[in-house]
């Protein structure tokens, strides 16, 4: 059986609108190499640069709108709790950068074929700073993370998002648009926003609760001294 939506059910995606006021301060981080320092370790030598991977690395974009439309209706809490959690950590993110900017080497895409050219399309759209760390990383494993939470409920969503958001983290390092500690960072980051803003919510409803038992316990006293 459907469930059925009115208007006002609509109301909590006007939220998400917040992600796009916020981008513009990426852009405007998003300017030179300058002083950037390089975050690339030994290990990273050892990735290979895979073009095709910029298939699911322009994946996250319908990825992170796309989950955060379910979990509005599917788990309204689990929403709130996400998108709350990606907004916190974009900003944390646009702050490092601010104070601390980082870049990853790229190498030259060559051929003529579509992934080439829409890998080089990529690099030219995006200057390689603001690295560590990875908000593509960040946001998908905040995604991650709050599906798990309910994959009893969304077993089949559950195994989309864990293939998907892999393949997009995965894509982050062979595309070379960001290094292991950028990734690590990112996940890091992710999980420690997810924690506190979930503690607070814990918080606020625990609080919302008691208050609500102690209003009806009162009213129920109120009924019997009558």
């Amino acid at each position: 059986m459907m469930k059925k939506y009115n208007i006002t059910s609509f109301h909590p995606l006007y939220y998400i609108f917040l992600l796009v006021l916020i981008s513009p301060i990426y852009s405007m981080l998003n300017q030179s190499t300058a002083g950037a320092v390089d975050v690339t370790i030994g290990l990273d030598a050892h990735i290979p640069f895979l073009k095709e991977w910029v298939v699911p690395y322009l994946l996250w974009y319908p990825f992170i709108y796309g989950m955060l439309i379910y979990l509005c209706f599917a788990e309204r809490k689990l929403y709130y709790e996400a998108l709350s959690s990606i907004l916190i950590g974009k900003m944390i993110s646009f702050i490092i950068y601010f104070f601390w900017q980082s870049t990853v080497p790229r190498p030259e895409v060559v051929g003529n074929d579509f992934f080439a050219h829409v890998m080089r399309f990529v690099y030219s759209a995006d200057q390689p700073v603001n690295c560590l760390p990875s908000i593509h990383v960040l946001t998908t494993f905040v995604i991650m993370m709050v599906v798990f939470q309910c994959k009893k409920q969304h077993k089949l969503m559950y195994s989309i998002v864990t293939i998907f958001g892999s393949l997009i983290i995965l894509s982050t390092l062979f595309t070379k648009q960001h290094a292991i500690l950028d990734a690590t960072a990112g996940m890091l980051l992710a999980f420690f926003v997810l924690t506190g803003v979930q503690l607070v919510t814990s918080k606020i409803h625990l609080f919302n609760f008691n208050s609500l038992k102690a209003k009806s316990a009162k009213k129920l006293k109120a009924v019997k001294d009558e």
